[in-house]
């Protein structure tokens, strides 16, 4: 829910703006003396650009009179690039989070779950009930596991986090990092989350004591052997047989990963309501599903507002820009327009500079997107999640594209002025 001091200070910051805009403006013309706004313009001191000087620009006299603008005016040119350039890294951050989405729901359901079905037992109970499973209608194959709540301490610093017992060689339910490498449990210590291991200032190598917080309580000893990078939780992984040694328990199981035959999901879910040890299941399909459709629903309405203010942003920075340069060269463009310039080479004088403020902005825009993305997901990390920056070329794409849109349709406006120019009242005008 947006908190209505965000909007309040977005509104005081906005006006602020607004107002000291208009107030340096107002304080420029006051302080002008009348005698020194009537005097006119000293001549201009004309020579070859900087600009100009660039290979295959001295051949193009339009090319060299755009560039010559331009850089007469730099500060205008800069802001004008800028301004584009926030409009399309606003539309990359806004369609960051669909190709986030994607890539979780990949790395997730495809590549570290496997299993189709997730079983979860009332207790823990002996591992010869994944026979028990492998005989239900569809079920293809089963994987045990284990899951202990556990206290990590190491030193003053202490986490509560979840001890996974995982099968030596897991298939079903994959330890995987972010950058899609799998790494094995270990039977003689803990493959632990990079952020838990932080957090309790441990590296490999070390020692890190394990307080169970069921069943009968006690600290087990256990050194770090490697850490993993994941998206989720804070977790410690550990190979389910060594767990159950180390628990003084036989070969015990609590919960299960199923893979099951394509469309026999919905009736092994019936089968396992009747089994009494279960107390949970789910179905991968499902949940993917869900998470897709409201995923999917969010997403899209955000990429659409972001999109469309980044359209106003670029509209009103290039026509504006466009508008201004008009009214102030209109006298220059009607001169030209006798000499017999036609209509198109003199519209070129102008598209041309917004083409090149375009062309410029576009990968500055994309590289500043890619800078608001890691610094959001940087503000957005926390202990229990950590958004994957993943920024797929459609999202650049997309936010090309949005942008080219919005500055067409503000050239297509000037080149409507431009037409309409009165050549009679411009040529009439003092410069």
């Amino acid at each position: 829910m947006l908190e209505p001091s965000l909007v309040l200070i977005s509104g005081a910051v906005s006006v602020a703006m607004a107002v000291a805009g208009t107030l340096n403006a107002i304080g420029a013309t006051v302080r002008l003396a009348p005698a020194e706004a009537m005097r006119p313009a000293a001549p201009g001191r004309y020579k070859a650009a900087l600009l100009e000087r660039l290979p295959g620009v001295r051949g193009s006299v339009p090319l060299r009179m755009i560039l010559r603008q331009m850089e007469r005016r730099p500060w205008r040119s800069l802001l004008s690039i800028t301004g584009v350039a926030v409009a399309v890294a606003i539309v990359v951050l806004g369609n960051f989070f669909r190709d986030a989405i994607d890539h979780i729901v990949d790395a997730q359901f495809n590549v570290t779950m496997r299993s189709d079905v997730t079983v979860w037992m009332a207790e823990a109970g002996s591992d010869s009930a994944r026979h028990e499973l492998a005989r239900l209608p569809g079920v293809l194959s089963t994987e045990s596991g284990r899951d202990v709540a556990v206290r990590f301490i190491h030193g003053p610093r202490s986490e509560r986090g979840s001890l996974q017992g995982m099968a030596e060689r897991p298939e079903a339910r994959r330890i995987v990092d972010m950058d899609g490498r799998a790494a094995l449990p270990s039977s003689t210590g803990l493959v632990m989350t990079d952020r838990l291991a932080e957090k309790l200032g441990l590296r490999v190598g070390d020692l890190v004591q394990v307080e169970l917080l069921e069943g009968q309580v006690r600290t087990l000893q256990l050194p770090l052997e490697a850490t993993v990078s994941e998206m989720m939780g804070l977790n410690a992984y550990i190979e389910r047989r060594a767990l159950n040694r180390l628990l003084g328990e036989g070969d015990v199981a609590s919960q299960f990963a199923l893979i099951a035959e394509r469309g026999h999901e919905g009736e092994l879910l019936r089968a396992l309501k009747a089994l009494p040890r279960v107390v949970g299941s789910f179905s991968k399909s499902l949940l993917v599903r869900n998470l897709q459709d409201i995923s999917a629903r969010n997403v899209r309405i955000m990429s659409t507002i972001l999109t469309l203010f980044a359209s106003v942003i670029a509209v009103g920075v290039v026509y504006n820009n466009a508008r201004i340069a008009l009214a102030e060269r209109s006298w220059e463009l009607a001169s030209l327009r006798v000499l017999g310039f036609t209509r198109a080479e003199v519209s070129g004088l102008l598209l041309g500079e917004m083409a090149i403020v375009i062309g410029i902005a576009l990968p500055l825009g994309m590289l500043m997107g890619w800078g608001l993305t890691h610094g959001l997901v940087g503000a957005l990390k926390s202990d229990q999640f950590m958004f994957p920056v993943v920024i797929q070329p459609r999202t650049y794409a997309w936010a090309s594209l949005a942008v080219l849109g919005a500055g067409l349709a503000s050239a297509l406006v000037v080149r409507r002025r431009i037409d309409q120019l009165d050549l009679v009242a411009a040529l009439k005008t003092r410069e």
